[in-house]
């Protein structure tokens, strides 16, 4: 008998509220936790033995999911759009890895780990047969994800997701150059301040105090545009964008970068294949002839994802349903006080992805 989490047994149910993080509100009976036996298959998560005590929520998970799956495979259904990605899920970055069949909602693999030996398993322990429909797959630019997925799916279009694309560039470009020139002018503002002496006379040191709080003023309006630069120009407010424009306007370097993220959005909106390969040929080229270094250095590491990046513009996917499960699955980790039995944890997050979970058709009373 493997035994479970002492914290499980104290608790006479499981449940997610909906006011926490959207999550459908469901019990679980005691007993689902209470399992007398936890099989590992080669899956790792998919088999499973309940106790003839058992029923209910846990009962029925099984013979549902079994039934469905019974009345999917009749039916000739297999997945065809998948979205890859990792959350953590203990202290001291310790991962792991999900793959949900993104046009089902359900979640048809997870396992501790993100490395490519990780992931490699996914692909032993589905069936090759199973996943011979697919014909995308969302990722972000994990290269283990990339190698594995156009190995074994050599048919699929992998499609890079734009949330994690455009989040590392506001950190790696806009959010290094912002704080580059925040630092230059704190270094300014000190460097005018040294220039004041007991010997400086009354209009020099006025005028070099209001430089120096120039300098600090700059310092901390740009200390304080991290979002106005990330978030799209339109939703801007009218305060926010002049403000914005008047930052612009005095920095050359992150103008420059700022109109690449702008032009980054509008390549993520076209519809046609060739007009985004053209698009992102020309955003790259315009990117290294700036000679701005860290935008340099961003688009050489990128340029080599250009197909999987057009691609977006074929389906329009992102990996942004699995990160609100995931959300989820923190939650549940929460409520939980965690679990030591990785196994069972993988299987409750398979019972929390199926669609009469998510969203129960009864009304809470």
């Amino acid at each position: 008998m493997q035994l479970l989490p002492r914290n499980i047994y104290r608790r006479n149910t499981f449940q997610i509220s909906r006011n926490t993080d959207n999550i459908p509100s469901c019990k679980l009976d005691q007993r689902l936790f209470a399992a007398k036996n936890v099989h590992q298959s080669n899956t790792g998560i998919d088999r499973y033995s309940l106790g003839h005590d058992s029923q209910s929520t846990a009962r029925d998970y099984g013979r549902g999911d079994l039934e469905k799956r019974k009345m999917l495979r009749e039916e000739g259904y297999k997945p065809r759009i998948l979205a890859v990605d990792e959350f953590a899920i203990h202290k001291g970055h310790s991962y792991a890895t999900c793959v949900m069949d993104l046009e089902q909602g359900d979640i048809l693999w997870g396992r501790k780990g993100r490395a490519m030996k990780d992931f490699k398993k996914f692909f032993e322990d589905v069936p090759s047969d199973s996943l011979s429909a697919v014909i995308a797959v969302a990722m972000d630019m994990n290269a283990s994800y990339n190698k594995l997925v156009t190995k074994h799916l050599p048919k699929a279009q992998i499609v890079y997701d734009q949330f994690h694309m455009q989040s590392q560039f506001g950190r790696d470009v806009l959010g290094v150059i912002r704080l580059d020139e925040a630092r230059r002018h704190k270094a300014k503002e000190k460097e005018i301040l040294a220039d004041i002496s007991d010997d400086t006379d009354k209009e020099t040191m006025k005028s070099l105090k209001q430089e120096a709080k120039s300098e600090k003023q700059e310092y901390s309006q740009l200390k304080k545009m991290r979002w106005s630069l990330l978030i799209n120009s339109d939703k801007l407010s009218d305060s926010k964008t002049e403000q914005l424009q008047s930052i612009l306007q005095d920095h050359h370097d992150l103008t420059v970068c700022y109109a690449m993220k702008e032009e980054m959005c509008r390549l993520y909106e076209l519809t046609d294949y060739q007009q985004a390969v053209t698009g992102w040929t020309k955003w790259f080229r315009a990117a290294k002839e700036s000679e701005i270094p860290a935008l340099v250095r961003f688009v050489v590491q990128k340029e080599k994802r250009l197909p999987g990046l057009a691609a977006h513009d074929i389906y329009s996917i992102s990996t942004g349903k699995l990160e609100g499960f995931n959300n989820k699955i923190k939650v549940a980790k929460r409520i939980g006080y965690g679990y030591r039995d990785d196994d069972f944890f993988f299987t409750l997050i398979r019972y929390l992805s199926i669609s009469s979970v998510r969203s129960p058709s009864h009304k809470k009373s």
